[in-house]
């Protein structure tokens, strides 16, 4: 059965947006929202609940982005507006605060990508990205999607602005936040502390 829509899952600053941009400028796709299987930046549902759905015509896409420049990103923006002040503390007290149902915000790393890993599996047609392999090469993922999809005579169009949930933002650097940051030792010791160490692996992530 042909492909003719797409459903991403990835968790919030792992690219989401761009790419739902990059495959609306370059495929004949239909994007999938919140009324197939839910919001894009939830857990992945169990196959209980995502096989209640017709998924046949359907390529998952499951974004990842590297623990520690995301959890940069997740402090000066964390999405988290049932505690405003929540990145008022420092970067230190913010990794230790209790997010949603997450002890951490590491540990909603772990699980959120955990669960895309598994979901990955169990579908029929799936892609896992790296954003920071969308950053340095376009077309090599450009490929990936027309390969699953059967569509490898489309068209290549690179994006290459800043791109979030607000639009194209000219005064903010795609390479400047996905710079694996200074992070000082009692940092990098509390976050490897919770960092699943299968999960970076499978993911093909190295600790600092």
């Amino acid at each position: 059965m042909k492909i003719d829509s797409i459903k991403i899952f990835g968790e919030r600053h792992t690219g989401t947006n761009a790419l739902s941009l990059f495959i609306r400028e370059n495929f004949d796709l239909r994007a999938k929202y919140y009324d197939f299987l839910g919001w894009k930046h939830r857990l992945a549902p169990q196959k209980s609940e995502w096989s209640k759905f017709d998924t046949s015509n359907t390529l998952f896409i499951f974004l990842f982005r590297n623990p520690y420049s995301w959890l940069i990103s997740m402090y000066r923006e964390p999405y988290y507006h049932h505690y405003l002040k929540i990145n008022d503390r420092p970067f230190e007290e913010f990794l230790k605060f209790s997010i949603e149902d997450y002890e951490n915000v590491i540990c909603l790393w772990n699980q959120k990508n955990e669960s895309y890993l598994r979901m990955s599996k169990e579908v029929k047609h799936s892609l896992n990205i790296r954003i920071e392999d969308f950053r340095l090469d376009q077309a090599n993922i450009h490929s990936s999607i027309a390969r699953a999809i059967g569509q490898n005579s489309a068209e290549f169009i690179e994006l290459s602005s800043y791109i979030n949930g607000r639009g194209i933002e000219e005064d903010k650097s795609i390479d400047s936040s996905l710079t694996i940051p200074e992070l000082t030792k009692t940092e990098k010791n509390f976050i490897n502390l919770y960092l699943s160490r299968s999960i970076m692996k499978k993911i093909g992530y190295d600790f600092l």
